[in-house]
């Protein structure tokens, strides 16, 4: 076992979660569920890994706990930004925008999260991703179905199904950011990309 840096500073408790959490967030993504371990994590935080137990029970917990903040902080973003919007159409722009520009500015969280779909098998992980996504569904698709009563959007659409494409768009844009497409570049994708959505959803 990789021996702790000896320059490492005694960090409080709550100080050093978060360190053990961003370090293993990096790992994450870098080497995957499967290759990371509980060695690299706390070498890589310099630390050994009995501190690492003193924080978390296991690889699995430690990564439970990243997903979770990963959860936490894009359900947050959303209803922050949106919560004072009235008008669907609007409210719904400013949602897209944000998971879209949310999926560039963190795309280390959520390449965590959406690399995980592939990778593991583990039920528990499994159930915590479905979790993440129905709320995602949940929150998206009322505000469809508002935006529907209003005679914003499409009555013969199933908010559900508007959600998911949502969805969808942001998980492919998210797994495809890596490969530096030429389009992503120009100042006006975004943009294009909502209006494409939005015409699909809006009322004739």
């Amino acid at each position: 076992m990789t021996p702790p840096r000896s320059s490492t500073p005694r960090l409080p408790k709550a100080d050093r979660k978060k360190q053990l959490l961003a370090h293993a967030k990096k790992l994450f993504v870098e080497l995957g569920f499967q290759h990371t371990t509980t060695e690299k994590i706390a070498q890589a935080a310099g630390v050994s890994e009995p501190v690492l137990y003193r924080h978390f029970e296991s690889k699995k917990a430690l990564f439970l706990e990243v997903l979770k903040e990963v959860r936490e902080a894009t359900i947050l973003r959303f209803t922050e930004r949106a919560a004072t919007i009235a008008d669907p159409l609007e409210k719904l722009r400013v949602i897209i925008d944000l998971y879209l520009g949310s999926t560039r500015e963190h795309a280390l969280e959520f390449r965590v999260m959406h690399r995980t779909l592939i990778e593991t098998d583990d039920p528990e992980i499994a159930d915590f991703l479905r979790s993440f996504y129905n709320d995602n569904e949940t929150y998206l698709s009322a505000v469809i179905q508002n935006g529907q009563l209003a005679g914003v959007f499409r009555s013969d659409l199933d908010p559900r199904v508007g959600a998911w494409e949502l969805i969808r768009t942001a998980l492919g844009y998210t797994l495809t950011l890596p490969l530096e497409i030429p389009l992503y570049k120009e100042p006006d994708y975004v943009a294009k990309a909502v209006d494409c959505i939005l015409n699909c959803l809006r009322a004739e």
